[in-house]
């Protein structure tokens, strides 16, 4: 399978403290044409998205054990700083919960973990086409 060429570069946000599934993936999407920054917990993260506006955000809302960091939900910080940010969760750790955030969240979907790059890069590439028009 050939991987298409993007006609405009997206700019992807990763939120995973797993440094090899970040690493991963990111090497991939910067390969096909992706400008992608990661975040290994949640204070980069906001650092992050306090600098710079994204096109889509993978995020795993269970860094080191909790979905709780700070001063609230990752998910909902996340879904706050970046209105425009089509968002996607990587988890390896689903839960009812879990999914009535994303639910409120506005969330694109929630994936398990271990999931294909290759279905990840289809589902980036699906959100650039889609209209970004939350707030």
């Amino acid at each position: 399978m050939v991987a298409s060429i993007p006609t405009a570069q997206q700019r992807i946000l990763l939120i995973d403290d797993d440094d090899l599934i970040a690493g991963s993936l990111r090497s991939y999407l910067v390969k096909n044409g992706c400008k992608v920054d990661v975040a290994l917990d949640a204070r980069d993260a906001e650092r992050l998205m306090g600098e710079a506006a994204y096109d889509v955000i993978i995020v795993d809302p269970y860094l080191t054990g909790g979905i709780h960091q700070g001063n609230g939900d990752l998910l909902e910080r996340v879904a706050r700083l970046q209105r425009r940010a089509v968002l996607f969760v990587l988890t390896a750790y689903s839960s009812p919960e879990l999914a009535q955030s994303a639910a409120n969240c506005r969330v694109a979907a929630v994936l398990t973990k271990p999931q294909s790059v290759l279905h990840l890069e289809s589902l980036v590439r699906g959100a650039s086409t889609n209209t970004r028009s939350f707030s």
